[in-house]
């Protein structure tokens, strides 16, 4: 790669005319478009741009400029990551996992009173700080009595980021069993790996009602090795449960696999915040 004025000196052919040199702003040197010279064949096969002046000046200007052209191509890079996250989702599970009677639990419908003041205020700074939280892989632990807005929180939480763009699967444990049985069925053309693999990738994966239903050896299993590879690569998992550890660990268990049931409790503890939710069950309102 030569200037213009170097490939005039050579004597390298050219079919098409440099454009005119151009003087830096900063120091007036001229400066000239540089070309791509094929040697075997002595000629310019294209013209590029003009060279960079060298002035302290123009050095500064360049070496910003280029930063901020890198930052630009990995904002880039990392929306079109996210854009084909969002489409293997769509794919594999048909949406966010998110159903249609809680798409409505925004922040701006959730009832504050003094109780869940400082579990709101916290989910909601969660929310607006993601990408700092993803950076670390920290996610929140709610637990609580039934009906005490956990759920509606987490939601809120998936619902905002999901309009911002970001990827998000947010299901209940027992519909996130289902996705990888279903798998099972010969006429699925989705296998296990694919689901397993969207659920330890996503962004952000929100797991409500842990624990509602007693679970198979089969199905602690699974929950652990999507847990404890979301906490192996440092991803945000947000999860919601109506019981203590103790109870918890006792219907992941199922009475026999006590070992993989205290892990999963104890890499969620270790990956999350803990906000506890306590008071009425809004549920049994009249």
């Amino acid at each position: 790669m030569f200037t213009s004025k170097e490939i005039q000196e050579r004597g390298y052919k050219y079919s098409k005319d440099p454009e005119p040199p151009k003087r830096c702003k900063y120091c007036g040197k001229d400066l000239y478009q540089k070309g791509v010279v094929m040697p075997m064949m002595d000629r310019v096969v294209a013209w590029i741009s003009h060279e960079r002046c060298t002035c302290k000046k123009a050095t500064d200007y360049w070496e910003r400029y280029d930063n901020k052209q890198q930052e630009i191509a990995e904002r880039e890079r990392l929306e079109e990551e996210s854009r084909k996250k969002r489409e293997r989702i769509e794919k594999l599970l048909g949406n966010s996992g998110i159903k249609k009677r809680f798409k409505n639990r925004t922040f701006e419908n959730f009832e504050i009173d003094q109780g869940n003041k400082d579990a709101y205020k916290n989910s909601k700074l969660y929310a607006e700080n993601f990408q700092r939280f993803k950076e670390t892989g920290e996610g929140i632990y709610f637990s609580g009595g039934f009906g005490t807005g956990k759920t509606h929180l987490a939601v809120s939480i998936a619902l905002d980021l999901i309009n911002k763009g970001t990827p998000v699967i947010c299901m209940t444990a027992i519909d996130l069993l289902a996705q990888i049985r279903k798998t099972y069925d010969k006429d699925r053309n989705v296998s296990e790996y694919q689901i397993l693999q969207v659920y330890k990738e996503v962004d952000l994966l929100v797991i409500d009602d842990l624990g509602k239903e007693y679970c198979s050896d089969w199905a602690a299993t699974m929950l652990y090795d999507i847990i404890n590879d979301r906490y192996e690569s440092c991803l945000p998992t947000i999860v919601t449960t109506n019981y203590d550890d103790e109870n918890l660990v006792d219907r992941l268990a199922r009475k026999s696999n006590y070992e993989t049931a205290g892990a999963i409790v104890s890499r969620l503890h270790e990956m999350t915040m803990g906000i506890t939710m306590n008071g009425e069950d809004r549920r049994k309102r009249i």
